[in-house]
């Protein structure tokens, strides 16, 4: 009988404690995996873990936070006294937001950068000589928002196509020491119902449902994320508006360009957004 690929190897995933990384997590644990969870909260942490435990699979946890260097060694520590190896690193840890240059407060910019770059940085540079003994990998998931910049999203299209730049340099670099390095770029996906996004004035405020776009359900993108670490591949979508936006950018950026700008009323104030106090005051300034 065949062994699944993923049996006994060690897989961290930070940002683990809801949505995609959790799926991603309970995902590998069933197929033998042992995995690495991590949020800045511990009760979210130890929440994810007793559930992956109890349903039989090997869960570990160490809340902290990845945008610093010295916590992602802790981390990397904590995982080797556990189980002695790390075999792949899944950069997942993200903030989500939204916000125009001219409303977003500066203090922000650091705090979604230290997060969504650095802290993907920090991780890789922290593990990478264990992945290089275990010739393993590390997957970076970025967003259709890192794609192409995002009228209203910049700070969050900036990190997002920040990661897949790092996820390019990173694989030219550590390919002939057998270590894979890819990115996903995952597509509407829907979310955890205590997903956060932080707004331009600052305010952290519970992400609404989606509803003026199709959503994809966790597990085909979960589903996707391993197959693209599975089979080593460098990029891999989780849905066809992902590709498209990619392969209309790369074919004529003044076309995709043009694409955006004719949608970006609806991008900027989607439905989704529509009913909070900060849009509802830039509707009545039109």
């Amino acid at each position: 009988m065949k062994t699944d690929h993923f049996h006994n190897k060690v897989v961290i995933i930070t940002g683990s404690a809801q949505g995609i990384g959790k799926r991603t997590a309970e995902m590998l644990a069933k197929r033998g995996a042992k995995v690495v969870i991590n949020s800045r909260k511990q009760e979210k942490v130890t929440s994810v873990v007793e559930t992956i435990n109890n349903g039989g699979g090997n869960a570990i946890g160490l809340s902290g936070d990845v945008s610093s260097y010295e916590f992602c060694c802790e981390l990397r520590d904590f995982t080797l006294s556990h189980f002695s190896r790390i075999d792949y690193l899944i950069n997942n840890a993200a903030l989500a937001s939204k916000g125009g240059i001219l409303d977003t407060e500066p203090h922000l910019f650091e705090e979604v950068y230290k997060v969504n770059i650095f802290g993907g940085l920090n991780a890789a540079k922290a593990v990478v000589d264990e992945l290089i003994k275990t010739k393993g990998g590390i997957l970076f998931i970025s967003s259709l928002a890192g794609v192409i910049g995002l009228p209203s999203y910049f700070l969050y299209s900036s990190t997002k196509s920040a990661v897949a730049t790092i996820a390019e340099s990173l694989s030219n670099e550590l390919y002939d020491k057998g270590v894979f390095v890819g990115v996903h770029i995952p597509g509407f996906t829907e979310n955890d119902p205590d997903k956060n996004i932080i707004l331009p004035n600052g305010e952290i405020v519970i992400l609404p449902k989606r509803t003026n776009v199709k959503v994809l359900s966790r597990d085909t993108t979960v589903k996707r994320i391993i197959l693209q670490l599975e089979k080593r591949k460098f990029k891999s979508y989780s849905s066809f508006s992902g590709y498209f936006l990619e392969y209309l950018y790369r074919l004529s950026p003044p076309l995709s360009l043009l694409f955006i700008r004719m949608n970006r009323q609806r991008i900027m104030i989607s439905d989704t957004f529509a009913a909070h106090p900060i849009y509802q005051r830039k509707k009545r300034k039109k």
